[in-house]
């Protein structure tokens, strides 16, 4: 329990003379002027030894010497044992407490700035006014706290108490406190890695405490981009969000790691999973290459024309096969296949990339299609019999009222023809188009899913690390146990293996091992903390790629707990409370396109949009150390989605206030 005190006023004896103060050859310092009495020497910890004697047992005479001893302190700094000095009253009670970081740091540094602190005349204590976080760490440190004496409170209990304030706001007001940037703490530990110190030895060596190596290695990987220490300064990214955008930027991918900054500017839920997913992209992109290397190779070898992407394949001369058939003659839909168009002089193939194979995985795809349809005697697949477009044929033109009425309704025949002809097709395009909006919409988010994965058995992993389980967590536990779905089942079948893992058990590791580390919770608290854990593994492991489409009662309200207890969803996990439908999504894009065909409203090209976030094309630092480009707000807001409404009322992320001459010089003007 921490000790407190009301502020003893000074004396009312006049404090004094430097003639009348003993005489000290005690070495100064660097603090003001001030000197260092170490009152600790040889073991004692002890200020003075004036509480083995009361004051009001000592003469006048030996009082004014002992007096004169502590007006001697002033200004000079003692090293005291925490556990005798007393605490005034604070103005801070919130983190007023112990902290593991400062209790390990002390125990290998000790305390190196002084309290502040003065001497009771009355009874002789020191007594604390600012500093008592590092008295408290110092205690549980079990090292001494340099104490700079001051001059005791005035009599007067007002002024006393307003000076303890006003004193006590200056020294914790953040406002008058500068730390070190990033890049200033990059430099210093860069300089400590140059003398073959690895990132355990530095952290050891700073007291980092349990996370300190992470801790250095992220700081010294920020610091190899200019780009991420910029953007970290001017947009106050915090030290992981630096190290990854670093980490894009040091490996040639400037795009993805100004993509990055405007997530993290605009769409912090979504900073992780963006960059997990384009990890496993640059992956991709290279497998993705290497087939695309082999497709070719074959197409080539088989004397296929291999057509570019200035050829369409759904307008103009040219058709893919799946829009053509073989002739005017032949009925409408037929189908033309590959091997009967194989002999066509226009015969060849378009190689897409947007294809994925029944795992997920990204393949190439050749689409074949003929490079000229009416030369070489095709027909669309839709055109009406005997045709072979949608262009009427001309009618007789006779003089005759006869044939003037027989050439009308030809005429008019054949226009009730081509407008079913043409309504067919627009029907069959409207459902490709659908057909590859919802495509491109499962594959993005797929890709999303996946990638929300680590950066959510992260979280879970340090959950688990907390003393107690968060609110609400017994509800939660009961309604689980309660209903007790198939992913609790599975997990305790199968011996939690995900908790395992998340636990930071070795490979290896049994179901003894598990129940043996969940036996040992020190308090009541932890082993509900636990018990919380091991169900929230067991839905985690139990959640699939399906999961963000088709969510189960157990997964949305795993996400709704976890979100509610601190979790930064991102935007693809949220779909987990709030799913999209395909007819929203359709809707979303072609408006009133996705229900009548024939309307001029909706998207102007097949899937636009479909794919998300673009970093614009401008955005490029030709010198990272120079000043950089801006990125606008509106336009960042519709590429990462942070206009979604959520199911918790927000939006994903806070607003964010337009920095437009600040934000000039960093990431490229949205398109």
């Amino acid at each position: 329990m921490t000790s407190t005190m009301d502020l003893p006023t000074q004396r009312d004896t006049d404090n004094p003379t430097d003639s009348d103060l003993p005489t000290t050859d005690l070495p100064t310092n660097d603090l003001g002027g001030a000197v260092i009495v170490d009152t600790a020497a040889d073991g004692d910890t002890t200020a003075t030894d004036v509480e083995e004697t009361p004051l009001d047992e000592l003469s006048d005479e030996d009082r004014a010497a002992l007096h004169a001893q502590w007006d001697a302190e002033i200004d000079t700094i003692l090293r005291a044992d925490p556990h005798t000095v007393l605490l005034a009253e604070n103005v801070r009670t919130d983190n007023a407490e112990a902290d593991e970081d400062t209790t390990a740091n002390f125990k290998t540094h000790g305390v190196k700035t002084a309290v502040n602190g003065y001497r009771d005349y009355d009874t002789g204590a020191v007594v604390v006014t600012e500093g008592q976080r590092r008295v408290l760490n110092a205690r549980e440190a079990g090292c001494t706290v340099p104490v700079w004496m001051k001059t005791p409170p005035p009599a007067d209990e007002r002024k006393a108490t307003i000076e303890r304030i006003v004193n006590q706001f200056i020294e914790n007001d953040p406002a008058l406190r500068r730390s070190l940037t990033l890049a200033d703490t990059a430099r210093a530990l860069e300089q400590l890695a140059a003398f073959n110190l690895k990132p355990a030895g530095i952290a050891r060596k700073l007291a980092l405490g349990r996370k300190g190596k992470i801790y250095v290695e992220n700081v010294l990987q920020a610091g190899q981009s200019e780009l991420a220490l910029k953007a970290s300064e001017r947009y106050d990214l915090d030290l992981l969000q630096a190290a990854v955008i670093a980490e894009f930027d040091e490996a040639g991918d400037t795009d993805t790691a100004k993509e990055l900054i405007l997530t993290a500017r605009t769409a912090p839920n979504n900073f992780a999973q963006l960059a997990e997913r384009k990890r496993t992209e640059r992956a991709d992109k290279q497998r993705l290459a290497a087939l695309t290397e082999d497709l070719t190779e074959e197409l080539t070898t088989a004397n296929v024309t291999i057509f570019d992407n200035s050829l369409p394949d759904d307008d103009g001369d040219a058709r893919s096969l799946d829009r053509l058939r073989p002739t005017p003659e032949d009925e409408p839909r037929t189908e033309l296949t590959v091997e009967d168009h194989a002999s066509c002089p226009g015969h060849g193939a378009w190689i897409e990339t947007d294809h994925h194979d029944e795992q997920g995985n990204q393949i190439p795809v050749a689409v074949y299609g003929c490079a000229d349809f009416l030369a070489h005697g095709h027909a669309l697949s839709y055109a009406p019999a005997g045709r072979a477009d949608f262009t009427p044929v001309p009618t007789s033109t006779g003089t005759s009222d006869d044939h003037e009425s027989s050439d009308g309704e030809d005429a008019a025949v054949q226009t009730d023809e081509v407008a079913a002809a043409r309504a067919a097709q627009a029907a069959a395009d409207l459902e490709r188009r659908k057909a590859a909006i919802i495509r491109k919409w499962v594959i993005k988010n797929n890709k999303d899913w996946d990638a929300s994965a680590a950066p959510r058995r992260e979280w879970l992993a340090g959950l688990v690390q907390r003393k107690t389980a968060p609110q609400g967590a017994q509800l939660f536990l009961a309604l689980q146990k309660a209903h007790g779905g198939y992913e609790l089942r599975r997990a305790f079948e199968r011996n939690h293996p995900l908790a395992m893992t998340l636990f930071g058990l070795p490979e290896g590791a049994t179901l003894a091992d598990l129940t043996a580390k969940v036996a040992k919770a020190p308090t009541a608290g932890k082993a509900t903390l636990y018990d919380l854990f091991l169900t929230l593994c067991a839905i985690e492991a139990d959640l699939s790629r399906n999961t963000w489409r088709s969510p189960w009662g157990s997964a949305q309200a795993y996400m709704a707990a976890i979100i509610g207890w601190g979790y930064p969803a991102s935007d693809v996990e949220r779909k987990v409370i709030d799913p999209e439908t395909e007819q929203e999504v359709i809707a979303a894009q072609l408006g009133d396109l996705a229900t009548d065909p024939t309307s001029d409203r909706g998207a102007t090209a097949e899937g636009d949009g479909a794919d998300g976030a673009e970093v614009p094309n401008d955005a490029e630092i030709e010198d990272p150390t120079a000043e950089v480009d801006d990125v606008d707000d509106a336009d960042a807001n519709d590429q990462n989605g942070t206009a979604t409404d959520y199911a918790d009322g927000g939006t994903g992320s806070e607003p964010v206030e337009q920095d437009t001459e600040a934000e000039a010089e960093l990431i490229g003007a949205a398109s």
